[in-house]
C-alpha cells in the first residue's frame, strides 16, 4: 500500500515545471504541499497514520479538491482501517466531480455501513456519466501531428487548428473539413504551435509557439518562444512579438485588440495592447506553477493554473488572488475561454474525467458561484491515449480539439508510440 500512494501522489501534486522549481527560493502553496506529501510519505512509512492524515489535510488547504490528495487520504484511511476516513475522503471526490473506483476501500466500507457505501460509489460512477452532445465537425487524419489549438473564423467558418509535432497551422475549409491546408509553417519562423485565436477586430490569426521536448529541430536550429500575428485572408505574417526571459507562450485570449498571454514555464502572464505594441509583463507571482488558458471575466483576467485551480489578476492594481472554488475541482485545467455572456468555458484534462464545463462566478469575480458540466464522456474524449485540450466559442456555440495525442508523444521526441487515430473536432451548442 505503501507503494500505491506514492505512485498515486506525487505525478499531479509535484505538478511544477522544472523552470520553476529550479530557481523557486520562496516559500510558497506549491512548495509547502510538496513538503508535506513527502512528509506524509515519511509517516506512513513509520505507519503513523494520523500523522499522514494532517499532513495530506494540510496539503488540501493549499490545494482545494485536489484529486491526488483524496486519494492519498483514501489510501491512509484504508491503510489505518478508518471507514469514517474512507467515507469521507470518497465524498469529498464525489462532491468534487472526480472519478474514482472504490473499489480497494469496499470491504472496509461495506463492512462498517453498506447503504452509505453504495450511495457514494453510485455519486462517483455518476461523475464519469456521460453529458452533453457535440457534432464531429472534423476528422483529421495526419500522421505524426498532434494537434493542440482550434480557433474559428466565425464570418467564414473557416476552422485554425495547429501542430506541435507539425510546426503549422492548418486551415480547414468549410466546405473539407477533412482536407487540411497549411496555413502558415515553420518557414514563418514557427516552432511548435499551441493556441490560436482569430481577432474580427483586427482580421488577425494569433498564435502562441515555442519550442519544447516534442519539437522537431533541424540540425543547428535554436528554440524560442513567440507570440505570431498572421493576416487573416492571406496567411503572411503580420509580426512576431518576444520578450525578455520568455519561455513558452502558449495560451492566450483576445479582446478588442488586445492579447493576455501566459508562459507556463516561466511563469509569467503578459499584454499586448495593439498589433503595433510590445509585450509586457501583466503578472510574476511566485505562487504560480503551471499556466494554462486565459478568459476574461467581470473586469478581470483568469488563468488556469493545473496545479493550483484559477488565478484572478485584477487588470486595474495587478494584484493576484487564487479564485475559490465551487464544489467541481478545478485542478487540471488546461482550456480557458471567455463567452460574450460572462461565462468561462474550461476543458478539464488533469483530473479525471475529462470534461468541458461552464463556470459561473460571484457578482465580485472571486469565487466560484457555481459549475455547469457541458460535454463528458462523448467517444472521441475517452481514449486512454488522448486527451481534449483547447476550446473556441462563437456565436453560442464551441469547438473542441477532443484527442489530442499528448501521451503518445513522449518527452524524448520520439513519438507518436503506437498507432495514432485521426484529430476529432467537436462542436457543441452552448446553452
Amino acid at each position: 500500500m505503501n507503494t500505491i500512494l506514492r505512485l498515486a501522489l506525487p505525478l499531479a501534486l509535484l505538478a511544477a515545471p522544472a523552470a520553476a522549481q529550479s530557481g523557486a527560493s520562496e516559500t510558497t502553496p506549491q512548495t509547502l504541499a510538496q513538503q508535506m506529501f513527502a512528509e506524509a510519505n515519511a509517516a506512513i512509512g513509520n505507519e503513523d497514520y494520523e500523522a499522514a492524515r494532517r499532513l495530506l489535510e494540510a496539503a488540501l488547504d493549499l490545494k482545494p479538491a485536489h484529486p491526488a490528495i483524496l486519494r492519498g487520504l483514501a489510501i491512509v484511511a484504508l491503510r489505518a482501517e478508518n471507514p469514517e476516513d474512507g467515507f469521507q475522503a470518497l465524498e469529498r471526490m464525489a462532491r468534487a466531480g472526480i472519478a474514482f473506483d472504490p473499489e480497494p476501500l469496499e470491504d472496509l466500507l461495506r463492512t462498517a455501513n453498506t447503504a452509505r457505501f453504495e450511495a457514494v460509489a453510485g455519486q462517483l460512477a455518476a461523475n464519469s456519466a456521460p453529458v452533453g452532445q457535440a457534432e464531429v465537425v472534423a476528422e483529421i487524419d495526419r500522421p505524426g501531428a498532434l494537434i493542440e489549438g482550434v480557433a474559428i473564423d466565425i464570418e467564414t467558418d473557416r476552422l485554425f487548428v495547429s501542430s506541435v509535432t507539425g510546426r503549422e497551422i492548418l486551415l480547414l475549409e468549410p466546405f473539407a473539413r477533412d482536407e487540411p491546408q497549411v496555413f502558415a509553417d515553420r518557414e514563418d519562423g514557427l516552432w511548435s504551435v499551441f493556441g490560436l485565436a482569430v481577432d474580427d477586430r483586427t482580421r488577425v490569426v494569433w498564435a502562441g509557439s515555442a519550442a519544447i521536448e516534442q519539437t522537431p529541430l533541424e540540425d543547428g536550429e535554436t528554440g524560442g518562444t513567440a507570440l505570431f500575428a498572421f493576416d487573416l485572408v492571406t496567411g503572411d505574417l503580420y509580426r512576431r512579438y518576444e520578450i525578455d526571459d520568455a519561455v513558452q507562450i502558449a495560451d492566450f485570449t483576445v479582446r478588442d485588440g488586445t492579447v493576455y498571454a501566459s508562459d507556463s514555464q516561466a511563469p509569467r502572464v503578459y499584454v499586448l495592447d495593439s498589433v503595433s505594441g510590445e509585450l509586457e509583463v501583466l503578472a510574476e507571482d511566485p505562487r504560480f506553477v503551471s499556466l494554462q488558458g486565459v478568459a476574461l471575466a467581470r473586469g478581470a483576467l483568469y488563468v488556469a493554473d493545473y496545479a493550483m485551480g484559477l488565478w484572478r489578476i485584477d487588470l486595474g492594481d495587478r494584484s493576484v488572488s487564487l479564485v475559490r472554488g465551487g464544489r467541481e475541482s478545478l485542478i487540471g485545467i488546461d482550456g480557458l475561454r471567455q463567452t460574450r455572456d460572462g461565462r468561462i468555458l474550461a476543458v478539464r484534462n488533469g483530473t479525471r474525467p475529462h470534461q468541458v464545463m461552464a463556470i459561473d462566478l460571484d457578482a465580485d469575480g472571486h469565487a466560484v458561484a457555481s459549475t455547469e458540466v457541458l460535454l463528458r464522456g462523448h467517444p472521441a474524449m475517452t481514449g486512454e491515449l488522448a486527451e481534449p485540450t483547447l476550446i473556441d466559442p462563437a456565436d453560442g456555440r464551441a469547438w473542441l480539439v477532443a484527442n489530442a495525442a499528448w501521451p503518445r508523444f513522449p518527452a524524448d521526441g520520439e513519438g507518436p508510440e503506437g498507432e495514432q487515430p485521426a484529430t476529432v473536432i467537436l462542436e457543441i451548442d452552448l446553452p
